[in-house]
């Protein structure tokens, strides 16, 4: 047990996501749990650890589920986007790689042309016939 606290601390703090976590995310995203996993139990630990288990009554009342009752096999793909990025706000989890950034060029300065010129064609008014309402 001390070898994994050692493994968590070192391990999590050096961006190095453990398998333990990448499998309980997997678990409560599709796999499913049996009660009292002790990957919940860890992660339970390690939030406590660094005071982060009172910042979200959600994730402290899903783990308290999860120990208890355990999951069924079937796709939770919200809760387990919301663990994930709770977990990666905290620091727990890697961020996503950030996106590639594009060097922004100068804009290349294009001389103005003249606007074609166009011949006026003449314009033939016609007149309009309203019919006038008698009483």
């Amino acid at each position: 047990m001390l070898g994994r606290d050692i493994e968590l601390q070192g391990g999590l703090a050096a961006g190095a996501v453990p398998d333990w976590l990448m499998g309980l995310v997997r678990a409560v995203r599709q796999q499913g749990l049996q009660p009292r996993d002790s990957r919940v139990k860890t992660l339970w630990n390690l939030l406590r650890q660094r005071a982060l288990l009172t910042r979200s009554p959600w994730l402290q009342a899903r783990l308290r589920y999860i120990w208890r009752q355990g999951l069924t096999a079937r796709p939770r793909p919200r809760t387990a986007q919301r663990l994930v990025r709770l977990l990666r706000a905290w620091g727990i989890l890697r961020p996503r790689r950030a996106l590639r950034r594009v060097p922004i060029r100068p804009l290349r300065a294009v001389a103005a042309r003249p606007a074609a010129v166009r011949r006026l064609m003449p314009v033939v008014p016609k007149r309009v016939f309203r019919p006038v309402m008698r009483k």
